[in-house]
């Protein structure tokens, strides 16, 4: 089986979509997000529901959990904290519901899935 695996998308819609066209060039069996489908950039609602039609597994990262209350924004320090507030105004809730069923660890095919680490999955 091939697997085409994402993270840290942040909100780049643009590379996401890069990203995307190469990945289906290869044409992998599934896809996987190991988070971090908003913070930074400006795009969180497409960024999401390009991930939510495409991706057979999604974890949560760091930026989606602060974005959906989880982890208290003061965690993060400047422009990622700015934007996880940005974000919390702007997502949509069908988005916002998405990012609520995510966990920062997983697994698919009897692997462990992780968005930072076996140790720590959050960070």
């Amino acid at each position: 089986m091939r697997v085409a695996v994402v993270s840290d998308i942040h909100s780049n819609l643009h590379a996401l979509e890069a990203v995307l066209a190469a990945i289906e060039g290869e044409a992998p069996d599934e896809l996987w997000c190991l988070g971090d489908l908003v913070g930074y950039g400006p795009r969180p609602n497409e960024c999401c529901a390009a991930i939510a039609e495409l991706a057979d597994l999604c974890l949560a990262g760091n930026h989606d959990l602060a974005v959906r209350g989880t982890i208290d924004i003061e965690e993060f320090h400047g422009d990622a904290g700015l934007a996880a507030t940005w974000t919390r105004r702007v997502l949509d809730p069908e988005w916002r519901e998405l990012l609520g069923r995510l966990a920062p660890a997983g697994a698919a095919h009897g692997v462990a899935l992780y968005h930072g680490s076996a140790r720590d999955p959050v960070w």
